[in-house]
């Protein structure tokens, strides 16, 4: 097993490089330069401890190779971000679990005259080791939002969105029930400095499930954008959500909460914590109250070099369906060291480790993971 990954490694490495100095990826500028191509290749091999996420761990050294081509468009009043890649992993004992999944991106932005937002659209094949389920899925995700702003008088600014969501679930994980979503969302937003603003919102979420069952979520929030506190930057907002299921007639209360700030410490030093609390349903059809908390900072030690570690913990509680009273408490944590040659070529390479506990046995687990990863854009 150590050959293998040795051998692997040195291949990836070798393959890296030889991205870095080729020309066949070559950047793509026209329409004086208002229109850009990148093209990004990245090979990573690594070893998974626990490739189900499951009670009965199951290691594998697994080998993916990506390829995404970008467009760019910064001209007019709408700008264009697209990309469009492709990912293949290739596992070394577990070879039916291997996958080859498609990625596509678009977002269309206004960020110029009074109404400003964006329109996105996305869809994904996402094969994974899920958590709440215990084992790989495999499925479609299918995306669509609109977000606008509008300044109304002075210091008052309203803001909204459209969202939709489908998660498909292929043949290989058709026991589990596809998830359709709709989203809306009202904010006004107070400009109580030139560098903070105070927010209030309300959102409704509308879930459905292959099986019919429907579950609707109002959110009623406060909180703080842009500076929150003297060195910290970034978005925070607490509120309480309700969650009304169709099919059962139970209704479910719960604090939410989407928290992310950063501290530049220094120049070489930021710091960003992030908290989340929200509902969810899984495969299954579960409902869940989720709690997340992720602590994450990065030093740049020289010109090339930064290293960076994590930690994170959190909380579920399923609320009903056939994993009623089933309580999950996890945390995890990384480390890694990331060399940047120039804006053609990195590399990096990370550890990381999760341990669950559940009061369902087939649930409680730890996973060890590394990988070194090898990155060339033109």
């Amino acid at each position: 097993m150590v050959f293998r990954i040795f051998w692997r490694t040195s291949l990836v490495f070798t393959a890296g490089l030889q991205l870095s100095s080729s020309t066949a990826f070559a950047l793509l500028k026209f329409n004086e330069g208002r229109d850009k191509i990148f093209v990004t290749g990245t090979m990573a091999v690594g070893y998974d401890s626990n490739i189900f996420a499951a009670a009965d761990a199951e290691g594998d050294t697994i080998t993916t190779s990506t390829l995404m081509l970008e467009y760019l468009r910064n001209a007019g009043m709408i700008g264009v971000n697209g990309q469009l890649s492709w990912t293949r992993g290739d596992f070394t004992t577990n070879a039916s679990e291997s996958f080859s999944d498609p990625t596509l991106n678009l977002e269309l932005v206004k960020d110029s005259g009074r109404t400003t937002g964006s329109a996105t659209l996305s869809a994904s094949r996402q094969s994974k080791a899920d958590t709440t389920v215990n084992q790989r899925t495999v499925s479609w995700n299918y995306n669509a939002g609109l977000n606008w702003k509008y300044p109304v008088i002075d210091r008052y600014n309203v803001a909204g969105s459209f969202g939709f969501g489908l998660l498909d679930y292929t043949e290989g994980s058709s026991n589990f029930a596809d998830l359709t979503t709709q989203s809306a969302s009202l904010d006004l937003f107070y400009s109580y400095t030139s560098e903070r603003d105070l927010v209030a919102g309300y959102r409704i979420r509308q879930s459905d499930t292959s099986a019919n069952n429907q579950s609707i979520d109002h959110a009623f929030t406060a909180g703080v954008s842009g500076k929150i506190l003297s060195k910290l930057k970034g978005n925070a907002r607490i509120g309480y959500q309700i969650r009304e299921e169709g099919a059962s007639g139970q209704t479910f209360g719960s604090t939410t909460a989407t928290v992310s700030a950063t501290w530049g410490v220094s120049k070489r030093l930021s710091i960003t914590g992030t908290v989340g609390k929200d509902f969810s349903t899984t495969a299954t059809e579960s409902s869940v109250d989720n709690l997340t908390f992720n602590l994450d900072a990065q030093y740049a030690i020289r010109n090339h070099w930064s290293i960076y570690c994590g930690f994170g913990s959190g909380y579920s509680d399923f609320l009903n369906g056939t994993d009623a009273g089933r309580s999950d408490y996890y945390v995890t944590g990384s480390l890694g060291v990331s060399y940047r040659l120039n804006e053609h070529f990195q590399a990096s390479l990370t550890y990381s480790y999760f341990q669950n506990w559940s009061n369902q046995s087939t649930s409680s687990f730890n996973r060890n993971t590394i990988t070194l990863s090898l990155s060339s854009r033109w």
